[in-house]
């Protein structure tokens, strides 16, 4: 069977913390980082005690965001940051999400917001039918119902700036050439380090800015 995480290589190693077996090479890279290890996994080994570190893989993580979130409102920049959260949690269920349908599913997103303020209404569809399934899914985590049935969202001017930011981290994650899903597992570290991971897709990450 393959590996939940990197869905590549052959998982061989019982993981206690996924409740399945992984690939070594993700439990060498992603424990205490994106894996909750427990104190007595027998991996851990030497680290047990002292894995705080791997500040390599941390700083690398936020060299790949920081650029494209300087200059962000805090509203914009939480957006983009709770985007992170909300895809780590819709990769769980979407075997086929990598970054490359992702960066098509946040171009027509970013598209429709650039059209709406210019005062159009028109959904930009993605190509691939994939991507526009994602499309929904993603617009549904800025989306929140009040108590009257009225939905909310936050307002174009903070949406178009952290679609831009996602956009572009995406388009340097893919340029590395590293994988098919270096985006995706950065947001998957730094949603877990915000403690993030486990909230359910389908809740709402924003309600109002």
């Amino acid at each position: 069977m393959a590996c939940p995480l990197c869905r590549q290589r052959k998982g061989k190693r019982a993981c206690p913390a996924k409740g399945e077996a992984i690939c070594a090479h993700c439990c060498g890279t992603k424990r205490r980082v994106e894996i909750d290890c427990p104190e007595d996994c027998v991996y851990l080994g030497a680290h047990a005690g002292g894995w705080e570190g791997r500040e390599t893989e941390r700083n690398r993580d936020l060299r790949r965001i920081a650029p494209h979130v300087e200059g962000l409102t805090d509203v914009q920049a939480r957006l983009v940051f709770l985007s992170m959260v909300g895809v780590t949690a819709l990769r769980a269920r979407r075997r086929d999400l990598d970054d490359a349908l992702l960066l098509e599913a946040v171009v027509a997103l970013r598209k429709t917001a650039e059209t709406r303020e210019k005062g159009l209404l028109y959904e930009h569809p993605a190509e691939d039918l994939r991507a526009q399934g994602l499309v929904h899914e993603l617009r549904g985590l800025f989306e929140a119902r009040d108590e009257s049935g009225a939905v909310h969202s936050p307002s174009d001017a903070d949406l178009l700036p952290a679609f831009r930011a996602l956009e572009g981290s995406l388009q340097d994650a893919i340029r590395e050439g590293a994988g098919p899903a270096v985006f995706l597992d950065t947001a998957a570290r730094l949603a877990g380090r915000l403690g993030g991971a486990a909230r359910s897709p389908a809740r709402p990450l924003i309600v109002e800015p």
